[in-house]
């Protein structure tokens, strides 16, 4: 917990989230397509609040993410996910191995010195 401005020892309250954006569920290792199956529909949607024009931000109660967590359908689909994920970082590793001088980072500065 966090002190209070004056350093008193007081502990202030954090206000507790009553929903959740999907950035957050992305941090807990959801992916759109199951935010899509297991939620549906947003709870609320709130505008963004730096950018008026921006999508609206989505969220979705906690208690309802907490209970799509706990069911047997989400833990298949995350182990689905996460094994693709890996199969990815695996593939591209393979490729960057396969191919070193290539890729988005090679330029002027990347390549190897070579007398000319």
């Amino acid at each position: 917990m966090t002190q209070g401005r004056a350093g008193n020892g007081r502990q202030q309250e954090q206000p507790v989230p009553t929903h959740w954006s999907t950035a957050r569920l992305r941090a807990r290792g959801w992916t759109a397509t199951m935010v899509r199956q297991l939620l549906g529909e947003p709870d609320l949607l709130r505008p963004h609040p730096l950018f008026r024009t921006a999508r609206q931000i989505r969220l979705y109660r906690v208690e309802r993410v907490l209970e799509a967590e706990r069911g047997a359908e989400f833990r298949a689909l995350a182990a689905a996910a996460a094994r693709r994920g890996a199969a990815a970082r695996t593939a591209a590793l393979r490729r960057r191995r396969a191919n070193p001088g290539a890729g988005p980072s090679s330029g002027p500065d990347d390549r190897p010195n070579r007398p000319d």
